[in-house]
């Protein structure tokens, strides 16, 4: 068996497909091989990754079991290959406690609050770009912070060797697209607590780290907008972005999959579908943003009491959900028998 061969994403975006046809390339025929997912949770389909490994295995009139997947973290897709070492459900569950506040938010103070809505953004993509931008020009009751990034906009590079689901015309017309471009050249979103995006990763503490500075702001919002990682094709990988609210009690609005909030439902979470619109599940990508859109206004539109009485109910639906994760992670409940796929 040869060396793992490590293949990298980011997001909705396989970063190193041309190496990783390089490497599949030389390995011996006959040996099995190994890849290595670094723990993360993507839809392989989706992003070609099984196209090229089944022609590599037809080429070579080779089983699907010489092929090893290492370190996956997606429960959900099905592929032919043998799993060692996949994280089911996400390991972000287990990761919480590094930041967890022990204190249960009281439901007066999830009632005062200054904005409506929060949403936190970090690595920029497309498809958050786009969210932050229309949700800032949309002068919705919003409080955001954007992570300070030395790397240029995503529509200011130009990756040859990348495959990227996350494309920005599936989202805006040409004209719309330049109108962000130049809403961009003007405008700096601030780091709420002045971290960047390199700030996540610079100790094995930095991850809790950031995660609790957010935490902080807390105060300052009613329900989070959570723009999650992987968000094209079949897959359910929850990160710190969806987990952290249900720690702290908020209330979410999810981009991300489709069916992620099905999923999440089969792991014993309560979602809100009693209180607002969540049909935006069966959707992914714009349509899935577009269908949000329609809620935060919905939401927006209520009179002050009648938010005050949502809000309140929300907060009944998230103490449910952060108990939940309380017993997921101090208890270390066995989620892998959850049947995610039949939603």
């Amino acid at each position: 068996m040869s060396e793992p061969i490590i293949v990298e994403f980011s997001g909705d975006c396989w970063n190193n497909p041309v190496q990783f046809q390089t490497q599949l390339n030389q390995v011996l025929l006959g040996e099995s091989v190994v890849l290595d997912m670094r723990s993360e949770g993507p839809s392989l389909q989706a992003l070609g990754v099984t196209d090229i490994i089944n022609s590599w295995l037809r080429d070579r009139q080779q089983s699907p079991d010489s092929v090893q997947l290492q370190r996956w973290s997606n429960p959900v897709e099905f592929v032919p290959y043998q799993l060692v070492n996949c994280s089911n459900p996400s390991h972000f569950f287990f990761m919480s406690q590094n930041y967890w506040l022990d204190q249960e938010p009281f439901l007066d103070q999830q009632l005062h609050y200054h904005n409506l809505f929060g949403l936190f953004v970090g690595r920029m993509t497309h498809a958050r770009a786009v969210i932050l931008y229309q949700c800032l020009i949309g002068k919705q009751n919003i409080f955001v912070s954007k992570l300070s990034s030395p790397s240029p906009y995503p529509w200011q590079l130009n990756p040859r060797d990348e495959i990227n689901l996350d494309c920005l015309t599936d989202w805006l017309s040409t004209n719309r697209q330049y109108r962000m471009f130049e809403w961009y050249d003007k405008y700096t979103i601030p780091s709420v607590d002045q971290m960047t995006v390199r700030d996540q990763f610079t100790t094995p503490d930095s991850y809790a780290d950031t995660n609790r500075s957010l935490l902080n702001h807390y105060g300052r919002f009613a329900i989070e907008i959570v723009c999650e990682t992987y968000t094209r094709g079949n897959t359910f990988f929850p990160t710190e972005k969806t987990i952290r609210p249900i720690m702290a009690c908020k209330p979410v609005l999810v981009y991300g999959p489709q069916y992620f909030l099905a999923r999440l439902r089969t792991l014993g979470f309560q979602t809100y579908h009693k209180l607002w619109d969540e049909s935006y599940d069966l959707y992914q990508s714009a349509e899935r943003w577009q269908m949000i859109q329609k809620v935060m206004q919905s939401i927006n539109e209520k009179t002050p009491d009648e938010r005050q009485q949502l809000l309140a109910k929300a907060h009944e639906i998230a103490l449910h959900n952060r108990r939940r994760l309380h017993d997921i992670v101090v208890h270390q409940v066995d989620l892998t028998k959850h049947d995610y796929k039949n939603v």
